[in-house]
């Protein structure tokens, strides 16, 4: 009996430490968000999975008789078991399971143009830009994960993108083209701005690896250690001032890529001076949606294409090397790539 009891227990034991036990439908693939436009029904998320199937506005495919997610939808954020889905126009956040997508609840308390969202010690913070026109109204709202019950917390500084490292939050402080020129550090421990750290140049993207957190602007990439809150060493010039501007900074396999037009740079972690020949470059006739979306991940490189904001776009997968490995129709402004 004692022999029948130890196999029973390490079966179990194998099962449940499978990879191959599925957490539901949508656990093994990269979502699409597409902001959409001013008509509601454009608004989507687009699912595309390990094997390449595609299957677009998946919450409305799980949740028929679920209220529209809203349009202008912005990037999505995560915890263990969901998803959250901000629109910026709706002043709403829905969230769904991220395995199932399956509607769970509507948070739509102490939001002003939400913007970005993540999750840290039981709780989810979403940046707000207020009424747009100044930096000093900016705020964050609290979520409580467990009843979705909501608080505020002024900044008072341009607040765009966040991201949770060690129980920290770091927020970027200035949109794509704004003033602030600093990353806000915040503690949700004390609930209070711990630091903010002068760049000299406005943030617009971010990562962290290592303890370092890479931040760039649309001319310099600064390195900042996050044990001493100081920057490292001198900002590296990415782009000409005359250039489209550098974005979308991205941190993976010990490279790092960011974009400049439709062109896709990558240097190593260690680099001083800034390649000066691209990747890979991609056609694109849109206007103002060029690189809308970027993401490199598992040794592929994700662009979504913003094309006329008005119609279904494309999504476009690379190898690391610059090859082009698909194309994909998703939907009407796709803005970023978030994988499960």
């Amino acid at each position: 009996m004692l022999f029948a009891g130890s196999l029973f227990l390490a079966s179990c034991s194998s099962d449940d430490n499978s990879p191959n036990v599925s957490l539901g439908q949508y656990d093994n693939g990269v979502f699409v968000v597409n902001e959409g436009n001013s008509t509601i029904t454009t608004s989507s998320i687009t699912f595309i999975s390990n094997s390449g199937a595609v299957e677009q506005d998946v919450f409305r495919n799980v949740n028929p008789g679920a209220a529209e997610l809203g349009t202008y939808l912005q990037p999505m954020f995560f915890d263990n078991t969901r998803a959250f889905i901000i629109s910026g126009s709706a002043n709403k956040i829905t969230v769904v399971n991220r395995y199932t997508f399956e509607y769970i609840a509507t948070i739509s308390t102490n939001l002003q143009n939400p913007r970005f969202g993540a999750v840290a010690n039981g709780k989810a913070y979403v940046t707000n830009a207020a009424d747009w026109m100044t930096g000093t109204d900016d705020y964050l709202t609290v979520i409580n994960l467990s009843d979705y019950s909501t608080s505020t917390k002024t900044l008072g500084v341009w607040s765009e993108r966040i991201i949770e490292e060690n129980n920290k939050l770091y927020i970027t402080n200035g949109y794509a083209y704004g003033d602030a020129t600093s990353v806000t550090v915040f503690n949700p421990a004390t609930n209070n701005v711990e630091a903010t750290i002068q760049l000299g140049f406005n943030p617009n993207s971010f990562e962290e690896e290592d303890g370092i957190l890479y931040v760039l602007g649309s001319e310099k990439l600064a390195k900042i250690n996050l044990a001493t809150n100081m920057v490292v060493g001198t900002p590296i010039t990415v782009a000409a001032s005359t250039s489209a501007g550098a974005k979308n900074l991205n941190v993976e396999d010990n490279k790092i890529y960011y974009t400049v037009d439709t062109a896709v740079y990558a240097m190593a972690l260690n680099a001083t001076v800034a390649p000066s020949a691209p990747l890979l470059t991609y056609e694109s006739q849109s206007e103002y949606g060029r690189m809308y979306g970027f993401a490199v991940n598992d040794g592929k490189i994700y662009i979504a294409d913003g094309g006329d904001f008005s119609s279904d776009s494309k999504a476009y997968i690379y190898s690391t090397t610059g090859s082009l490995l698909s194309t994909i129709t998703v939907g009407v402004g796709p803005n970023s790539f978030y994988f499960n």
